[in-house]
């Protein structure tokens, strides 16, 4: 499952890392303001639920709002999934934690190593969540990991 997954992020990462470095020339200005504007929505509403770290650039500060928003959407979707109950439960939760691994994987190419490497332990969770959940489990696994490491990227995302 693991390796099926892996499969599948490999060349949507490798996309993410090509594309991050292509320009319409030396107007890289006007790129940055119109990816600032496109996820607008997501940062007024980040830094009402934590201060805005003043270490971080703006596309960071970005990232770490936008990611902690897809954590967010991703648990709520694991919850309704979880509702539905085994068998068909198990595919159901294991997929929508895969699901919100490989979103967040396009949030961890920054240009802060620590929040990179945040990013990536909460996506890593979540993917273990996934591998634990298509096995069907008889209980539901802890959840304990996620959120150590969740907590760990909103501390990250604060650090100043």
């Amino acid at each position: 499952m693991r390796s099926v997954r892996l499969a599948l992020l490999a060349p949507a990462a490798v996309a993410m890392i090509v594309m991050s470095g292509c320009t319409d020339g030396d107007d890289t200005t006007a790129a940055e303001p119109a990816g600032s504007s496109a996820s607008a929505p997501a940062t007024p509403s980040a830094p009402s639920a934590s201060p805005t770290p003043a270490g971080l650039d703006a596309a960071t500060r970005t990232t770490c709002a936008a990611a902690d928003k897809d954590i967010t959407a991703a648990l709520k979707e694991v919850a309704s999934a979880e509702k539905i109950g085994p068998p068909a439960g198990h595919s159901a939760v294991s997929a929508q934690y895969s699901a919100g691994a490989a979103t967040l994987y396009t949030h961890a190419f920054t240009s802060s190593d620590e929040v990179n490497a945040a990013v990536k332990d909460v996506a890593t969770e979540m993917s273990d969540l996934a591998d634990t959940w298509a096995k069907a489990p008889k209980k539901a696994p802890s959840k304990a990991d996620l959120t150590a490491a969740r907590d760990k990227l909103k501390a990250t995302c604060a650090a100043a």
